[in-house]
C-alpha cells in the first residue's frame, strides 16, 4: 500500500501513516526500512497487518517531507485556473515561448571579447566608452571615423525588443490577437540582432588598419544575438502561419 506519514513520536518511536484509500495504520520505529528516521509528510510504500503498517519504505524522501511539513499540495496547481491558464500560454501557440527566449536573451551575452562582454541592454554604455576611446584614437591619427556617434542613437531601438516581447506575453495571457505582436516582437529581435552586428563593424572600423585583424579575432558575437535572430525568425514565420506549436491539439 501506498501513503503518508501523519505524524512521529521519536520519543517513543511510534507513528501513524494515512492511506491513500484513508485508513489509519499505526507504526513504530522497528518497521521502518528508510536510512533516515520518519518524518512528517513522506510518501511511503507499506504493508498492512491488522491495521499496522509493516515494511514501511520511503518513497520521496526528504523533500517531500518538507512539502508535507509546509501542507502544499501541489497537486491542486496543474488543475487551478491559473496553472491551467499558464499551461495553455506553452502549448497553444509559440508566442509565448518565443517572446521568453527574446527576453532572456537580452541579458545574455551579446558582443564579447577578452576584457569585456556585454549584453543587449548594457550595450549603449559600451558603445559610449568605445566612442570616447575612437575620439582618443582619431585624435591621434590612429584611426578612422568609425561613426560610433550616430550608432549610439540608433542603439535605443534595442529597447524595443524586450518591450515588444513584454507586450506579446500580455497579449497572450489576455487572450488578445496574437498575430500582429508575434510579427512586431520577431522584427524587433532581429533588428536588435542586427544593431549587434553594426557595432562590431563600427568597432572594428575604429581601429588602425593594421590591428584590426587581430582585434576581429578577439571580438565574437554571443548566445544573446543568436537567440535574438532565431526567436525574431521564429516570431514571424509562425505570425505568417509557416510553423505552429507542435503541442498545439488540433
Amino acid at each position: 500500500m501506498k501513503g503518508k506519514i501523519l505524524g512521529y513520536n521519536d520519543a517513543d518511536g511510534s507513528g501513524a501513516i494515512s492511506a491513500e484509500d484513508g485508513s489509519r495504520h499505526r507504526f513504530t520505529r522497528a518497521d521502518w526500512r528508510g536510512d533516515k528516521p520518519p518524518a512528517t509528510g513522506v510518501a511511503v510504500d507499506f504493508e498492512s497487518e491488522g491495521g499496522a503498517a509493516k515494511e514501511i519504505y520511503p518513497l520521496g524522501g526528504a523533500a517531500l517531507a518538507a512539502l508535507g511539513n509546509l501542507n502544499v499540495d501541489l497537486s491542486g496547481l496543474s488543475s487551478s485556473a491559473g496553472g491551467a491558464r499558464a499551461t495553455e500560454l506553452f502549448t497553444k501557440s509559440l508566442a509565448v515561448p518565443f517572446a521568453i527566449v527574446v527576453l532572456l536573451a537580452c541579458f545574455l551575452t551579446a558582443l564579447g571579447s577578452p576584457m569585456k562582454s556585454v549584453s543587449l541592454i548594457g550595450l549603449g554604455d559600451a558603445v559610449a566608452e568605445l566612442e570616447g576611446a575612437a575620439r582618443m584614437a582619431s585624435m591621434m591619427g590612429g584611426g578612422s571615423d568609425s561613426g560610433l556617434g550616430g550608432l549610439s542613437a540608433l542603439l535605443v531601438l534595442r529597447f524595443a525588443a524586450p518591450l515588444t516581447a513584454l507586450w506579446l506575453c500580455w497579449a497572450a495571457w489576455a487572450g488578445k490577437p496574437e498575430r500582429l505582436p508575434m510579427l512586431v516582437t520577431g522584427a524587433a529581435a532581429v533588428v536588435a540582432a542586427l544593431l549587434v552586428f553594426l557595432v562590431k563593424s563600427a568597432i572594428l572600423s575604429a581601429v588602425p588598419e593594421m590591428a584590426r585583424d587581430m582585434m576581429a579575432s578577439q571580438i565574437h558575437l554571443g548566445l544573446g544575438v543568436w537567440l535574438l535572430l532565431l526567436a525574431g525568425a521564429g516570431l514571424i514565420a509562425a505570425g505568417l502561419g509557416f510553423i505552429r506549436n507542435p503541442l498545439a491539439k488540433g
